[in-house]
């Protein structure tokens, strides 16, 4: 087919100025992923000082950037202390206060024995210090495998560090040969690389290998008097092999390591009390089941009985620390929806809270004398800030507020709800209301399925599924906390244990007739979606039952065999069916979804990395192949380099706009009525796409007080005969600003003799086709203005759907 355009100049038009709203705005989710996280604070141990790391979103390199900003904790705005386009984590601050130390992966003198490969590889994390007033920094250590994690030595003369061994010259170029000319077999599980300790001096920056370690070290602290390490290792550095880990000491004066625990189960996250005289660790209350309620343990450093510190406390512990007093351990703890900082008794008895108030504490870190205490706070309609509390003083000091744009957005409602499941179990969850909620109005309801099973939702503004977005466009969302969550009681750790799919399925059910019942939620406009555990339980619902109107399943589990045969996890199916497939078959096949996948009649929506190595793509592609064949509404989106859960900013953007569209369209029943760039507009015998768009373009001779806006659109028929399709494009195409002005195009941009132009005027536009001829696409080149300080957000084309020029995941810049 031919297609043929006529192009004549156009008029420039300009609507009246539509007046800004004073309402506030509602989230997209590029709001959501612009917001600054702020983790791993670090107190300086006169407690003066805070450092703690802020991501900010770089959409350009579609990944978040890490910085160190510091704060005084006698007033001040925080600041950055650290600026460089790569990563910066783990602040500590030197005993004596002089340094603070920090990794880093940006560009510094590497080692001698890589200068061959530098350019091959990226740069691995180093420790950098700096001056604790501000300065220059400095690269202190040039690991050849870079540093895993590291802790001041209590002299602050040194640094103790972990890092990979380092393989010997000729080793590294006969692999270097073997990758060259594609020798490069590999072998499962064979290379696998010892773990070592290093000492760096912080004077001389000379740095020893002080212990050669097995393959599996993960966690360690330094003893107070800094001659000792206690360390947690699974010996084989399998992910697999959790329920291996045991805490060893190893003596720097004897260089020798002794084996300090000998539990069943693992042993987690040692730590010294401050007479160094016992090691406190984090193990499961039931040592063959990994995923039963976390508790603290104690054992002499010398070696001796264990004690279980918190056996009268039933319920889990994330993360502690000793008080430097000794007497007494601060934790973090999960209590339902919430997580509470609390006072742990070594002794024994009831954990007391230290602050008050319906919280979730994500880290903390203590002066050396205890008194002053910072630590990460959020909650229902707050992003994570650092808080200060100091003893003697009043009350309750905000140190940080990151985010203070988010007073610009509307926040839904979001409240903890509870309700009574199919054997009288109460259950909780949370309900997140749609922006503009009315009572006794019912609403299209999402249920949100979190991962694990052993996790939990907590009633925070920040959540991976970004409750906050979908009750931005119309949705209330519904996350339950199923049996097996974490969070609660001992008993209910585990009550989904042999029972997937079970009672856990009905916990959900439950809720949402609860949601129903109440008059909140529209039994006819019922979607669920999930990722993880939450995908299985996604591709689970929808074999049992087809009142949900639509399905997203994120990565999740549908063959149980399949799962196991493909993860680095395999342990997780014998932990939770009490099995393996070859001694109990039937468990496999009764509680996998593909076993009743000719029941699944809801549309599904399949999204998965493609280098998952938890819950393997297989997975996913196993469902879709099987929907495929039985004619089924399915669609499968593979997102490259993506792991378990999606990082890439990109991704994450375009995740969020495929769902909601997905959930639009079978959920509400509506029909698309806008569009992204690059995607495929239709209307009628025709269809367009936004090819491109290009801000802050000039042109010679053309002057303006904002800034061009070049727009490139492609045309085509989707019929075999022939088609005119003519607009006027004076009136039949426009954008419209943020501020809801109507721009008409200024000009059509040429090109003659090398040199651009734009050609203003009046004319039409007119794309042709002629049956028979060869298919082709029609392109139309426009330039708009934008006034200054304002952003082009839509393009509308008469007799088409809207295209969102930013659609929540491309940006243009403002003028």
């Amino acid at each position: 087919m031919k297609r043929e355009i006529v192009l004549l100049v156009i008029l420039l038009s300009i609507a009246p100025e539509v007046a800004s709203s004073a309402a506030k705005k509602r989230l997209t989710m590029r709001d959501m992923l612009s917001f600054r996280l702020v983790s791993q604070p670090a107190l300086s141990r006169d407690g003066r000082r805070a450092a703690f790391v802020v991501a900010e979103a770089d959409f350009q390199e579609s990944r978040y950037r890490t910085d160190i900003w510091v704060v005084e904790t006698d007033g001040g705005q925080p600041r950055p202390f650290t600026r460089s386009r790569e990563e910066e984590s783990m602040p500590r601050w030197s005993p004596d206060g002089r340094w603070l130390a920090f990794l880093s992966n940006r560009p510094g003198r590497a080692p001698d024995a890589r200068q061959e490969e530098e350019e091959e590889r990226k740069p691995k994390n180093q420790i950098w210090i700096m001056p604790s007033d501000g300065g220059e920094a400095v690269q202190l250590t040039q690991a050849e495998e870079g540093v895993i994690a590291y802790e001041w030595s209590p002299d602050s003369r040194a640094i103790i560090y972990l890092t990979r061994e380092t393989l010997p010259k000729p080793e590294r170029e006969r692999r270097q040969r073997e990758r060259k000319y594609k020798f490069d077999a590999l072998v499962e599980e064979k290379e696998r690389y010892r773990r070592e300790f290093w000492k760096v001096e912080i004077e001389t920056r000379k740095a020893t290998r002080v212990f050669e370690g097995d393959y599996g070290i993960a966690e360690f602290e330094v003893a107070p008097d800094g001659k000792r390490i206690a360390y947690a290792t699974n010996y084989t550095g399998r992910v697999d092999d959790g329920k291996k880990f045991d805490i060893w000491v190893f003596s720097l004066e004897e260089g020798r390591a002794r084996q300090l625990t000998r539990r069943p189960g693992g042993e987690r996250s040692p730590h010294w009390s401050p007479d160094g005289r016992q090691v406190a660790f984090l193990a499961p209350q039931i040592a063959d089941i990994s995923y039963s309620q976390s508790e603290v343990f104690l054992v002499p450093a010398d070696g001796g009985e264990v004690h279980e510190v918190t056996r009268a406390f039933d319920r889990g512990i994330e993360g502690f620390r000793w008080h430097p007093e000794g007497r007494d351990l601060y934790g973090l703890v999960m209590l339902g929806t919430e997580t509470h900082l609390m006072r742990i008794p070594v002794a024994g008895g009831s954990p007391e809270p230290i602050i008050s108030g319906a919280r979730v504490v994500s880290a903390f870190d203590l002066s050396a004398d205890g008194r002053t205490l910072v630590f990460l706070s959020e909650d229902a309609r707050s992003l994570p800030d650092l808080w200060l509390l100091r003893q003697g003083s009043d009350g309750l000091t905000r140190l940080t507020a990151m985010n203070p744009q988010l007073q610009e957005f509307e926040i839904a409602e979001q409240e903890v709800i509870r309700w009574k499941s199919v054997d009288g179990l109460e259950i909780e969850g949370i309900l997140t209301k749609p922006v503009g909620y009315e009572p006794g109005r019912r609403y299209p309801l999402l249920v949100a399925v979190h991962g694990g099973p052993h996790s939990r939702v907590v009633n925070a503004f920040r959540q991976y599924y970004n409750f906050q977005i979908w009750a931005a466009n119309g949705y209330a969302v519904f996350a339950p906390n199923f049996r097996g969550s974490s969070g609660y009681d001992g008993r209910f750790d585990i009550a989904n244990r042999r029972d997937l799919g079970g009672k856990d399925f009905q916990d959900i059910l439950t809720g949402v007739d609860h949601l129903i019942r109440i008059g909140i939620a529209d039994p006819d406009r019922l979607g669920i979606f999930g990722g993880s555990y939450g995908g299985y339980m996604t591709n689970w619902a929808i074999t049992q039952t087809d009142r949900f109107k639509a399905a997203i399943s994120m990565y999740g589990i549908f063959n149980l065999i399949t799962d196991f045969s493909n993860s680095y996890l395999p342990s997780w199916e014998p932990d939770y069916l009490g099995a393996y497939y070859w001694d109990d078959l039937d468990i496999y096949i009764r509680r996998s979804p593909f076993a009743f996948v000719k029941n699944i009649k809801t549309p599904v929506l399949i999204l998965h990395g493609e280098a998952d190595p938890n819950t393997f793509i297989s997975n996913s592609k196993e469902m879709y192949t099987a929907l495929t064949h039985l004619g089924k509404t399915v669609e499968f989106v593979r997102y490259p380099r993506e792991g378990h859960g999606f990082r890439e900013l990109n991704h994450r953007l375009d995740e969020v706009r495929r769902c909601l569209e997905w959930f639009d369209r079978y959920v509400k029943g509506e029909a698309k009525t806008e569009y992204g760039l690059e995607e495929w507009v239709p209307a009628g015998d025709w269809e367009f796409e936004v090819a491109s768009v290009s801000s802050n373009v000039t042109y010679p001779g053309h002057v303006t007080d904002g800034t061009m806006v070049e727009i490139t659109l492609l045309f085509k028929s989707k019929g075999r005969e022939s088609q005119t399709l003519e607009l006027n494009v004076e009136r039949d195409l426009i954008v419209l600003d943020d501020a809801g002005q109507a721009l008409t195009p200024r000009g059509i941009p040429v090109e003659v003799a090398g040199a651009r132009a734009l050609v203003t005027g009046g004319g039409r536009f007119v794309a042709a086709v002629v049956a028979g001829e060869t298919t082709t696409y029609v392109p139309l080149r426009l330039a708009f203005e934008v006034p200054k300080g304002r952003q082009a957000v839509r393009l509308r084309v008469r007799d088409f759907p809207a295209v969102n020029l930013q659609a929540q995941w491309r940006e243009l810049p403002r003028s």
